[in-house]
Order: structure tokens, then C-alpha cells, then sequence
């Protein structure tokens, strides 16, 4: 198990994402974030196996859409004084 901080905008993602796929755009409009601050949290998140594409899909603007959702059930909040997600990484 690995443990790690993730600040705000992260969490909102990974809430964003847990129930249903979608794309950073959409992410960004929910939230209010910057869709490149939303990115480049994506592609953290990504990195670190705890979200993943579960679809690409090309829009009629020939623009493509990735939707994203959160990897498997590895992860479990701990209330600590600071939140902490522990997960273990994708084999």
C-alpha cells in the first residue's frame, strides 16, 4: 500500500470520477477549474494507476474526447488530519 496527499482540485476529480466516466472538459466546467490545471491533474492521477480511459471517442469536430473513471476499487479514504488516500498501484 502507498500513501499519498492530494490536494483539492485532485479530490474533486477522483469525485467527479467516481460514479460515471468523463472527459477533462467536463471536469473543468463542473468544477470550475482550468481545464489545463484539470489535465495536468489527470495525467498525475493517471500516472499513479488510481484513474484510467475507459473510452475515446471522436467527436464530429474530429476533436477526441477521452473519458476517464476511476481505476478498479483499489481506493479507501482515511481520516487523518490531513486527507490521505492509500491505494495500491495496478499490477
Amino acid at each position: 500500500m502507498e500513501k499519498l496527499q492530494l490536494d483539492d482540485e485532485c479530490w474533486r476529480i477522483l469525485k467527479g470520477l467516481t460514479h460515471s466516466p468523463k472527459t477533462p472538459q467536463m471536469l473543468a466546467r463542473i468544477y470550475g477549474m482550468p481545464i489545463a490545471d484539470t489535465w495536468k491533474r489527470i495525467h498525475f492521477l493517471e500516472g499513479l494507476g488510481i484513474v484510467r480511459v475507459v473510452l475515446t471517442f471522436l467527436a464530429r469536430d474530429d476533436r477526441i474526447l477521452y473519458f476517464y473513471q476511476v481505476e478498479g476499487e483499489p481506493l479507501s479514504v482515511v481520516v487523518e488530519p490531513d486527507p490521505v488516500v492509500y491505494f495500491e498501484p495496478a499490477p
